[in-house]
């Protein structure tokens, strides 16, 4: 019998690149004055979180690809589709949205396909997109987009 790498693993060696090539970049970024943290802070957690989760993707697929062809994972889960457009539509939509109204948007989709009702997405998405908001331009003192609030 022929061995694959499994979809799974291939996706998770992209990831955990692209998130080693990102925390690299980010780690280079220097500081601006007078700022409490510099530029590369937020693309640092996402690379490294990217890394992380990209490796830890990878082992994932490595270990199941074993299963039987009934129990075995779509190559792409719909869930993983939708967030991707989710993310790409966000990213298009908060120049002009800004983050308050594009943020709840999206993690109210989020929570609405990982299954969570109407309800649990109209309380969860403003309060998360809320407590970001506060951390990052509060405690950090980052900038975020305001678009049509601002």
């Amino acid at each position: 019998m022929k061995q694959v790498i499994p979809m799974d693993s291939a996706l998770g060696i992209i990831f955990a690149l692209a998130g080693a090539a990102i925390l690299q970049q980010a780690l280079n970024m220097n500081t601006l004055p007078g700022m409490n943290v510099g530029p590369g802070l937020f693309p640092s957690i996402v690379g490294g979180g990217m890394a992380i989760m990209g490796a830890a993707l990878t082992v994932q697929g490595w270990l199941e690809r074993n299963l039987p062809e009934d129990d075995a994972p779509p190559l792409v889960t719909w869930f993983a589709a939708g967030v991707l457009a989710a993310l790409i539509a966000v990213i298009v939509v908060m120049p002009y949205l800004g983050f308050l109204v594009a943020g709840t948007g999206f993690a109210a989709i989020i929570v609405r396909m990982s299954g969570g009702n109407w309800m649990k997405a109209l309380i969860f998405s403003p309060v998360a997109t809320a407590l970001i908001y506060f951390t990052f331009t509060e405690l950090m003192r980052v900038p975020l987009p305001s678009g049509i609030l601002g």
